[in-house]
C-alpha cells in the first residue's frame, strides 16, 4: 500500500506499534532482553510514513514490528551486501551505533520495498524460541508426577517447525548444578529461578507416545528458507538465541516432528479425535492464542472444552497478553467436564527466567 493509501487513522495506529515496542520490548530491562537496533530504529520508523506503508497490508493482528524487523533481517541473511549489515551485531565483527543506523535502514527498506511487502503479507512471526522450554520443561515434570505412569499425547498449537515439540530431548539447568533432562543434548537451556517457591521434582518424565503441532504455515527444518526466517526473528544482539536454535534444529533434523498445517480454530477437533485413547492428553500453546484475534481464540478454545467432554484432557498456555506484566504460564485440567486452573509460574518472555507459583507439598 502506498503512502498516499493511508489515512492518517492508519498511520496513527502503525506508529503507535513501533513507539509501544520500542519503548516496551526492544528497550528491555538489560543487555540480555533488549535490542538496541531495534529500540532506536522502532521510534525513527514510527515518524516515518513511508516505511510505515511497507507494512500496512500485514495481517494487523500479529506483531508486526517483529514481522517488519524479520522481513529486513531475512534479506539480509539471505546474501544481500549492503552497508546496512554494519549494524547487526550477528552480520558483523565491529558492529557501528545503532544510532547512526537509522538513514541506512530507510535506504535499503526503500530499495527493497517489494520484497519487504512480499514477506510481510505471506510470512508469519513464528519465532519457536527454544529456551521458551525452560517453563515447559517443569510443566511436564508436574504431569508426570500425576499421571501415575500413564503415557502422554502432546498436541501443539501453533507449532512453527515444531522445535517446542522435542521438548524432552534437550539439556536444561536452572542453576542448581544439577543438569536435567538429556545431559547429552545438543541443546543446553539455562534459566534461572526466582521467588520463594522451588521447582517441582523434575527426576520423571512422562513418556511422550504421540505427538504433533498445527500451523497455518508450518516451518520445515529442512528449509532453508524455513530456516532462514526463523533466524531473522531472532534479534541481531542475541548470540544465545541463536546458537540455540541452531542446536534445536539440528535435534529436529534427525527426526523431524509430525506437523499439520491449517488453521487450527478449523481442524483442532479432527486432530484431537485421532490422538491414541490410552494416553493422557495434553494440548498446549506458547506465546501464540495472545496474538490471535479474540474470534479465533475463543473458537479454539471452545473445541478444546468440547473434547473435554469426551475424555480427560490437559491444557498448558504459556503467554502474555500485557506489556506491564510477565507472561505467565498456566495449566488447566478438564477432568469429567469441568475444568480447574493453576498458575504455575511467571516467566520472561524469551525463558530466561521462571518465578515458580505453586508452593511444595508438605
Amino acid at each position: 500500500m502506498s503512502i498516499s493509501h493511508l489515512s492518517q487513522e492508519q498511520v496513527k495506529k502503525l506508529a503507535r506499534h513501533f513507539t509501544g515496542h520500542g519503548s516496551m520490548i526492544y528497550r528491555g530491562t538489560s543487555p540480555e532482553n533488549s535490542s538496541p537496533l531495534y529500540a532506536y530504529l522502532s521510534q525513527q520508523i514510527a515518524a516515518d510514513p513511508a516505511l510505515l506503508s511497507l507494512v500496512a497490508e500485514a495481517d494487523q493482528s500479529t506483531t508486526i514490528t517483529n514481522l517488519f524487523f524479520g522481513a529486513v533481517h531475512f534479506l539480509l541473511l539471505s546474501g544481500s551486501e549492503h552497508p546496512l549489515r554494519a549494524y547487526y551485531p550477528d552480520m558483523s565483527t565491529t558492529t557501528r551505533p545503532p544510532e547512526e543506523a537509522f538513514p541506512t535502514f530507510r535506504e535499503f527498506c526503500l530499495e527493497h520495498a517489494e520484497k519487504i511487502r512480499e514477506i510481510v503479507t505471506t510470512r508469519y512471526v513464528q519465532t519457536n524460541e527454544v529456551r521458551r522450554c525452560a517453563g515447559l520443561f517443569p510443566a511436564f515434570s508436574l504431569l508426570a508426577s500425576r499421571l501415575e505412569h500413564q503415557p502422554l499425547a502432546i498436541v501443539e498449537i501453533g507449532a512453527s517447525a515444531g522445535l517446542h515439540l522435542l521438548w524432552d530431548r534437550y539439556a536444561y539447568d536452572y542453576g542448581s548444578g544439577q543438569i536435567l533432562g538429556k545431559p547429552d543434548s545438543p541443546v543446553h537451556i539455562r534459566s534461572s529461578v526466582r521467588g520463594p517457591y522451588p521447582l517441582p521434582a523434575m527426576t520423571s518424565l512422562p513418556e511422550v507416545i504421540y505427538r504433533i503441532g498445527l500451523d497455518i504455515n508450518p516451518l520445515n527444518v529442512q528449509d532453508p528458507n524455513d530456516t532462514r526466517w526463523l533466524r531473522a526473528l531472532i534479534w541481531p544482539e542475541h548470540a544465545d538465541r541463536l546458537q540455540l536454535l541452531e542446536a534445536a534444529l539440528k535435534v529436529a533434523r534427525q527426526e523431524p516432528p509430525t506437523l499439520v498445517a491449517g488453521d487450527a480454530a478449523a481442524i483442532l477437533p479432527e486432530v484431537l479425535a485421532q490422538v491414541p485413547g490410552e494416553a493422557a492428553l495434553c494440548v498446549f500453546h506458547s506465546y501464540v492464542l495472545n496474538q490471535m484475534p479474540e474470534s479465533v481464540r475463543q473458537r479454539i478454545l471452545e473445541h478444546i472444552a468440547q473434547h473435554a467432554r469426551q475424555r480427560n484432557l490437559f491444557q498448558l498456555a504459556q503467554d502474555g497478553y500485557s506489556l506491564r506484566t510477565p507472561p505467565q504460564l498456566r495449566l488447566y485440567t478438564y477432568q469429567q467436564g469441568k475444568m480447574q486452573t493453576e498458575y504455575l509460574a511467571n516467566c520472561e518472555s524469551h525463558g530466561r527466567w521462571l518465578e515458580w507459583l505453586l508452593p511444595p507439598k508438605a
